[in-house]
């Protein structure tokens, strides 16, 4: 009775060295697993949290660059039209800062997660967006016109995509800002990999045109398994993102204007727990940051988690 204690003993011990030896060296497959019926549901924050740093979109390099500035200057309007629409900016800033985000994953088809990110508001507020002045000409009016019905699309789905259950993007159609938003939160490796292993995500962070001539860039977008570890019995895969993307250069408006110095870097950061038996984040926090000077000038840091709910 003793021997046969001893053995069974000894035989637990070998199975959980073999299951640790397993999860930290071999190779596993991230796969997402959602039941027939279920729906895996997200709050989705991505909030700003540099607030003494943060600069709103300025929309002064884009006006010298398409000429508008000057045109503005001889009839003595650049002043109050610039003001304009730099306080539109912020006021639709404002706005967004009542309303946050609530993505919703399920399988409506085999092997592929559908996903749902939609609007809630957070609070009611009387505030709007207006835009004008004696000085302001009829388009801009128009725009704020336009801006103040925003509060009118909140609460509908603002992107509607999918990926396969191995993590491969299905929704490749997406225009590049949506399609971004569904690769960092929810895109994965789509093969077997094991701590160390890196791959890379189908992100396109900065985009410029043709008016753009570039002098300088580089890119990494890098995602590493760092390690596999366990967690209350469950197997977690640990993740860490680094995705850097910068261009520096010149921007000239096929509308005249003048030549204008620009540079974009963008930088994403985040630590993820993947869980390997029930398919799905139980961890997901990421830093953002957008720094961007000339055509477009702006500052901003941006918090981005998905806590489940």
């Amino acid at each position: 009775m003793k021997f046969l204690r001893s053995l069974f003993t000894f035989i637990f011990i070998i199975i959980c060295l073999s299951a640790f030896s397993q999860s930290a060296d071999q190779p596993v497959f991230l796969k997402w697993k959602i039941k027939p019926g279920e729906v895996l549901t997200y709050k989705t924050v991505m909030d700003e949290i540099d607030t003494a740093n943060h600069k709103d979109l300025d929309m002064t390099g884009m006006m010298k660059a398409t000429g508008m500035s000057g045109f503005m200057k001889s009839t003595g309007s650049d002043t109050s039209q610039l003001a304009a629409m730099n306080k539109m900016m912020k006021q639709v800033s404002k706005e967004l800062e009542n309303y946050s985000l609530v993505t919703k994953l399920e399988e409506r088809r085999r092997n592929i997660i559908d996903i749902e990110m939609s609007t809630v508001e957070n609070k009611q507020d009387t505030t709007k967006i207006i835009v004008g002045g004696t000085d302001a000409d009829d388009s801009l009016k128009n725009i704020g016109r336009m801006l103040s019905k925003l509060r009118m699309t909140m609460g509908n789905i603002v992107i509607r995509g999918a990926v396969y259950e191995d993590g491969r993007l299905e929704s490749f159609y997406l225009p590049n800002g949506q399609r971004n938003l569904v690769s960092l939160f929810f895109e994965l490796p789509a093969k077997a990999i094991k701590p160390g292993d890196t791959w890379s995500l189908d992100t396109h962070l900065i985009s410029l045109d043709q008016n753009f001539r570039c002098d300088t860039s580089y890119l990494n977008k890098k995602v590493t398994l760092v390690a596999v570890e366990i967690v209350n019995g469950e197997h977690i895969a640990d993740l860490e993102y680094d995705i850097v993307k910068y261009a520096d250069g010149d921007f000239k408006s096929p509308f005249g204007g003048e030549s204008v110095k620009t540079m974009m870097k963008m930088t994403y950061h985040a630590l993820a727990k993947f869980s390997i038996g029930k398919g799905r984040w139980v961890l997901y926090n990421g830093l953002m940051s957008l720094t961007s000077t000339g055509f477009m000038a702006q500052q901003s840091t941006k918090k981005f988690s998905l806590v489940t709910q």
